[in-house]
């Protein structure tokens, strides 16, 4: 494995070939996040009939192998337009923290494949800083996003995002003068998504073990139900460690059940009584959002736990929610590194939010 960043053009030039022997990482950025690298495809349906055939729920998420993906990819871009974007979770929030005037950096892998390239191509086009791991005989990750009465299906083949290697990482983290690691009494946040859990447990438990801690932080965006369902115990541990932890009212409901909890505000009372300042962000649609906090100030010790409703903002016009809470952690992990209240940061992430649904694939206006 090798490892490649894509840089701004201005260090290289759009024409220069890249070599990961030159680049300068003197300056770890405040934002490292953790997740799967795809190839994004979204697609328009102006009918129901794929999703039926395919016998695809409107609105699941899930995984698929790749000659079923391939094929419903086919079809539905046959006669329908489809974007291609750089996608994952974790990627998403990299983009809309850049947009945002936040440097952040990616962690991921992909295949020695032509998707790769258009990936990598992609990447240098928009300027978003990665070190990705590239894998021989995998293929890239990819994923497709069927949009119907403004409601996405996402089904994803993860490929050699699943190949994320930890000797990699220990190499970047320990480098003497290009880890991307800031000096534990300056402020980082470590941005791990839910899907990059599954098989790689040995990467998070490096992360647990031997990166978060001082003022270095952990944000945990758990990503979908049947993440935390079919891998609780990594999720547990990572939610019990975590200071930010994201999801939408069904991914704390089921977090909430794999921990013995009757109730999402149960829930909260058990991980904000662990002597950490914990931050939970539960997002839950037009009805708003929840804010369950012991937060005080970031080297403050936690205070009383509180819970705070806050209306949601109203989309001008929803065109695909695909990256609502990818961009929603993007807007709120940015606000709270200028040191803006809590109250500031939910509201600041509302309206990154709201933009973001107007716009096809997770882009800001």
């Amino acid at each position: 494995m090798e490892y490649l960043q894509y840089a701004y053009e201005k260090i290289f030039g759009a024409d220069d070939p890249l070599d990961a022997t030159q680049i300068n990482y003197d300056t770890p950025r405040k934002v490292v996040c953790f997740g799967n690298v795809l190839l994004d495809r979204t697609v328009k349906l102006e009918a129901p009939e794929l999703l039926q055939r395919y016998e695809l729920k409107l609105g699941s998420k899930g995984e698929m192998d790749l000659e079923r993906l391939n094929n419903i990819v086919v079809e539905a871009a046959n006669g329908s337009s489809y974007l291609n974007n750089p996608g994952g979770s974790a990627l998403n929030t990299v983009r809309i923290l850049k947009h945002l005037g936040t440097d952040a950096q990616f962690f991921g892998s992909i295949g020695n494949d032509k998707h790769g390239e258009e990936l990598r191509s992609l990447l240098l086009e928009r300027g978003i800083e990665a070190r990705l791991q590239v894998v021989d005989d995998v293929h890239t990750g990819q994923c497709v996003c069927l949009m119907y009465n403004d409601s996405p299906t996402l089904y994803a083949n993860i490929g050699a995002s699943a190949h994320f290697s930890v000797q990699e990482l220990k190499r970047a983290a320990m480098h003497d003068t290009q880890s991307f690691l800031r000096p534990i009494e300056r402020k980082q946040i470590l941005y791990v998504e839910g899907f990059f859990v599954p098989h790689r447990s040995e990467v998070c438990d490096y992360i647990l073990v031997h990166l978060v801690r001082e003022r270095r932080h952990l944000a945990l965006n758990l990503s979908a139900p049947y993440i935390v369902r079919e891998h609780s115990e990594q999720m547990q541990q990572l939610a019990n460690r975590a200071m930010f932890i994201f999801g939408n009212r069904q991914e704390f409901e089921e977090l909430a059940k794999v921990a013995g909890c009757e109730t999402v505000e149960n829930l909260a009372r058990q991980l904000l009584q662990l002597g950490q300042p914990k931050i939970l962000l539960i997002t839950n649609g037009d009805a708003g959002v929840q804010l369950a906090t012991n937060y005080v100030a970031e080297r403050a010790p936690p205070g009383e736990l509180r819970f705070e409703d806050f209306r949601a903002q109203r989309a001008e016009q929803l065109v695909d929610a695909t990256g609502a809470g990818d961009s929603f952690a993007a807007g709120f992990l940015h606000a709270w590194l200028e040191k803006r209240s809590l109250t500031e940061c939910v509201r600041l992430a509302s309206n990154v939010a709201s933009k973001v649904v107007t716009q096809v694939g997770c882009n800001l206006p």
